[in-house]
């Protein structure tokens, strides 16, 4: 290769928030440095050639994508839900395996299938522990003028010091409302707009949310929050939302309560909200008959509760818990 493209690390990171492009960039650059026609500095990948059409096709032998077994699951729905039928079969692992990182090593000793570069996508970084990622500096302390990783961390924080050390750091940051909501309007997804907020200003996080059916689970959260049941109905309520095909996740649920019982605070001292800015005159009329030190004391509840949402031992008790400390600043 030549041009701009030699002169890339050998090891990028992507940085940011979800849902501002990261991933989409990564697989745009992957097809690029891939691509075997003549190409202009920064001109796209031809989409023509047996590379491209390979890549397109998911099956370039001189790619490889590194992610968390269950985020393969929530790629293939259907067999998710096989999986899970089958009481034999463990739980998809949230975490890169290190023995993936070890197929990536002998995937580096051998040269390209088709004569070029070979390219290495890590989605997410911080999915890896400090063992995995150990095995993966090995790699990249051995680098090649032809193979390149691109990994990308919504928690750059979070990885080991010296694996930020050895890659280039390219931070991403969601774009100005006006663009998401072009954007959003181009996707006919412009009355959900109003989303923005909520996902961190993140228009490509809406619009996942809008495509999986999450944003009608929010907006029931959302309506329930309005007109709050008594604690043990609420909880059934939740409970058959988490469980529906394609709903909300036990951690977003109770995130969307912390964000819910967050904008309440800022109601009650007068400022205005921060996630649910379309909600602000409802939030107001509830924040006035408030007691602040009670909703305090249930923002750091729930804050706790968020902790054990990814793992609770009986899914019906921690939601009558949540229910329970997150409404007692309405007296129910």
């Amino acid at each position: 290769m030549t041009g701009a493209e030699t002169r890339l690390p050998h090891a990028l990171l992507f940085a940011g928030p979800m849902g501002v492009g990261k991933r989409e960039l990564a697989d745009l650059l992957s097809a690029r440095l891939l691509c075997e026609q003549p190409r202009q500095p920064y001109e796209p990948a031809c989409g023509n050639c047996p590379s491209c059409v390979m890549m397109a096709s998911g099956q370039h032998p001189d790619y490889r994508l590194l992610q968390p077994d269950a985020a393969l699951e929530d790629d293939e729905p259907g067999d998710a839900a096989t999986a899970a039928d089958a009481g034999d079969k463990k739980k998809a692992s949230k975490q890169i395996r290190i023995q993936q990182v070890r197929e990536v090593e002998a995937f580096f000793h051998v040269s390209g299938h088709r004569g070029s570069a070979r390219v290495c996508v890590i989605d997410p970084a911080e999915a890896m522990n400090p063992i995995t990622a150990n095995s993966l500096l090995k790699i990249l302390e051995e680098p090649s003028v032809s193979f390149y990783f691109i990994m990308i961390s919504h928690r750059w924080r979070k990885l080991l010091p010296t694996l930020l050390s050895r890659s280039r750091r390219v931070m991403f940051a969601p774009p100005p409302d006006e663009q998401s909501q072009r954007w959003l309007a181009e996707r006919q997804l412009a009355d959900q707009a109003k989303w923005l907020p909520f996902f961190g200003h993140a228009p490509l996080a809406v619009a996942e949310a809008a495509r999986t059916g999450r944003l009608k689970a929010l907006e029931s959260v959302v309506a329930d929050l309005l007109k709050p049941q008594e604690a043990l109905a609420q909880a059934n309520r939740w409970e058959n939302l988490v469980k529906a095909d394609g709903a909300l996740g036990m951690e977003e649920l109770v995130s969307t309560v912390q964000k819910w019982l967050f904008d309440l605070g800022q109601c009650a001292i007068a400022a205005a909200p921060r996630y649910f800015p379309q909600q602000n005159k409802n939030l107001s009329a509830i924040a006035q008959r408030l007691s602040l030190p009670v909703l305090i004391q249930a923002q750091q509840q729930v804050f706790q509760l968020r902790a054990w949402s990814n793992h609770p031992l009986n899914a019906r008790l921690f939601l009558e818990d949540l229910c329970v400390r997150a409404f007692r600043p309405l007296g129910l």
